[in-house]
This record gives structure tokens, sequence and C-alpha cells, in this order.
């Protein structure tokens, strides 16, 4: 992993939407409250994983390809989750397209992490409801 690629991770917005409003996740800080509570109310795990679908390898593919590895990603995380949501990975600075996801809960990690290799991402995040958020690499 480069540098360049840690500090981007690090630096993304990870928007989450919950009940027609969205709630960024920040690595290194804490759950806002509405995505704590929808966690609570959905699973009995205490952490909810953040996995996207898109750009494999970290290289840019083509929108067609990846509308169609996040559909997959919504069918397992439809069959295999206790709940999930829709999310965007975003860039502040635009020099990377906004990346759609899903924030599963009631998964293990070991299964995400294995989700998330076939789909050949370098981290996915852990989103845990009651301490940070933290870049889990791969």
């Amino acid at each position: 992993m480069s540098d360049d690629l840690g500090a981007a991770f690090e630096a993304a917005r990870y928007r989450v939407f919950i009940n027609d409003d969205s709630h960024v996740l920040a690595i290194g800080a804490l759950c806002p409250q509405p995505i704590a509570t929808w966690m609570s109310r959905h699973a009995s795990g205490q952490c909810a994983w953040l996995v996207t679908a898109h750009n494999p390898n970290a290289e840019q593919i083509d929108a067609e390809r990846n509308r169609a590895r996040h559909a997959l990603l919504r069918a397992w995380a439809t069959r295999r989750a206790g709940g999930w949501l829709e999310t965007v990975n975003e860039d502040p600075d635009n020099h990377w397209p906004d990346e759609p996801g899903v924030l599963a809960i009631g998964i293990d990690e070991g299964e995400v992490r294995a989700q998330a290799r076939r789909f050949g991402q370098a981290a996915i995040v852990a989103v845990p409801a009651q301490a940070d958020v933290t870049l889990v690499w791969l």
C-alpha cells in the first residue's frame, strides 16, 4: 500500500444514508448517534462494516462494471446481513469518483473481510457503536 493510498482512505468521507438524511463517518471519530441507534435496532452485533465493490485494486473501472459489482454487493448484504444501509465514499478533494457501498451489520468480520477481498478491496471500515470508526486494511 502506498502512502498516498493510505492518506486517501484516511481522509475520505464515508457518508451513510438513513431516515431521509445522511451522516458522515470519519476515521478516528465516534459513530454518529443516529447510526449507533440504527445498529442497536437491527442486530445484536456491536460493529457494522462499511464495504464497497467499486474500483477494485484502487484502479478506476467503467461505470457499468461498477454498477454490476455494486448490485452483487447489495445482494450479498441482503442475504447475509441483519440490516444494511446505502453509503457513498467521497474524496474531499474530488480527485477520485464517489464509490457507493453498504454499511452492513450482523455479519462476522471474517466473512466481511473475505467478501471485500473477492471484490478486490484494499480496506473496509469498522463502525463500532461505542468506539472510534477504524480503517481495517486487508
